[in-house]
């Protein structure tokens, strides 16, 4: 059995996180709960194979193992390339890469804007990057809502010019 499930066996009654309990939280941590002993309240959470414990949201995460403080280094360790990233939030992996906002994507597993498009960091180019699908799909629906805004243009002038009466002849 896993440390993660001792942990989870040893509070069967576990709590809902709060919002500002959430916020605490590592987008790269794999599992959470929140649990009451000894009328304290403790955050829990499961980063590989390492089980992590927090008093709250103003306290720092500490191993539960030996109660020694998780460094800031560890909790970014999975960042890739985080050196080239400036402002970076240990725990919800956002920052600024040249002066543009960007978060880690732990499902892409790299660096994106907050539109979703991929970063390509200092020493990366575009080919050893894979490219995503959606690169190519934003350029593509740009053009066809260029082209749809014409032509609903074009087609209300002609609505226009049919549904005024013309003048009597004289």
């Amino acid at each position: 059995m896993s440390d993660w499930e001792k942990c989870k066996q040893r509070f069967p009654d576990r709590i809902s996180l709060n919002n500002e309990e959430r916020d605490h939280l590592s987008i790269l941590f794999e599992d959470h709960f929140a649990a009451t002993e000894n009328a304290q309240h403790f955050l829990f959470a499961n980063l590989g194979d390492t089980v992590l414990w927090s008093a709250g949201s103003s306290h720092p995460w500490q191993y539960l193992d030996d109660n020694s403080t998780v460094t800031n280094e560890v909790l970014t360790a999975r960042f890739l390339d985080k050196e080239y990233i400036d402002n970076l939030h240990p725990l919800k992996g956002t920052g600024q890469y040249q002066g543009k906002e960007v978060k880690f994507s732990p499902a892409r597993y790299c660096w994106v804007y907050l539109n979703n498009q991929t970063v390509h960091l200092h020493g990366t180019s575009a080919s050893e990057t894979p490219k995503s699908p959606t690169d190519d799909d934003t350029a593509r629906v740009e053009e066809l809502l260029e082209r749809t805004e014409t032509t609903v243009a074009l087609a209300i002038q002609k609505l226009q010019t049919i549904s005024r009466p013309a003048s009597p002849a004289v």
